[in-house]
């Protein structure tokens, strides 16, 4: 059994990250291999991984690219040293033959890593942060982006002959109440690809505060794992997910996890593979 997942550590360090915090929640996701987004300060995540290192008895590395040439953000792929080696990566622009990968074309950004595992066998990982918001371009620029990201899937699958897992931030604000059809496109998309989508069961992933009044934490769907060539055992969102249960939490209630961790909740994925 190989265990994946992803977390979107917000602007990671963020103004009031707490990183033994941040730390906590991968010891928590305990996962052989995870998608992160949202990097800024590399130095300063390679010491969370150190921490939850330290506390696992894994031996965590991360490999980072950029999310879009105007950023500084980074997305990158973390994966347990002790159960896999790094092959290749590609970043966004590698990811197209014809080289026209980038945002402006409606590309997601991306990050691809190709990882062997002890036993000899490969494993794709996809790091990813689609088009953020709820206006209706931004639903039909994330569709743009699924097309592309779907076409990527498949030249990986063909070109490495092994199971790919897609994971991360997929900004998919519609995807709890079906808003503009997000989620009939999402889960019509993936099936007509033969793509798994693991967390198609899930009811939450993340928080937001969408009514500065009552300044509530209302829970969200924005992050997925996609799986092609592999089974899926079980899905579970951790961190304020589990904790609140995916319900709408009060201010007076409290949300630490939200402004000293991030926005998101871990999210981990049981493979078979």
């Amino acid at each position: 059994m190989t265990t994946v997942g992803t977390f979107n550590i917000r602007l990671f360090p963020d103004r009031g990250t707490l990183a033994s915090k941040v730390a906590g929640r991968i010891v928590e996701l305990d996962a052989d291999l995870f998608a992160v987004q949202e990097i800024r300060v590399p130095s300063a995540f390679d010491a969370v991984l150190n921490e939850a290192s330290a506390s696992t008895g894994r031996d965590y590395a991360v490999t980072l690219g950029p999310m879009c040439r105007a950023s500084e953000l980074q997305l990158g792929v973390v994966y347990d040293q002790k159960k896999f080696s790094l092959v290749e990566t590609r970043v966004q622009a590698e990811l197209d033959p014809s080289g026209r990968c980038s945002c402006r074309d409606g590309h997601p950004p991306a990050l691809l890593a190709i990882l062997e595992g002890t036993d000899g066998r490969r494993l794709a990982a996809m790091s990813v942060h689609l088009q953020f918001g709820g206006r209706r371009w931004q639903y039909r620029a994330r569709r743009d982006q699924w097309a592309n990201l779907v076409e990527s899937i498949e030249r990986i699958s063909s070109e490495f002959a092994v199971p790919v897992v897609v994971a991360g931030d997929f900004n998919s604000t519609g995807f709890r109440e079906d808003d503009l059809g997000e989620r009939t496109f999402i889960e019509r998309t993936t099936a007509e690809a033969g793509i798994t989508l693991a967390t198609a069961s899930l009811s939450c992933t993340a928080y937001w505060r969408p009514n500065r009044r009552l300044r509530d934490y209302v829970p969200s769907m924005l992050d997925h794992v996609l799986v092609s060539g592999a089974g899926i055992r079980g899905v579970e969102a951790l961190g304020m997910c589990a904790i609140l249960g995916g319900r709408v939490s009060s201010e007076a209630a409290g949300n630490p996890d939200f402004h000293e961790v991030s926005d998101h909740c871990p999210v981990r994925v049981e493979l078979a593979l």
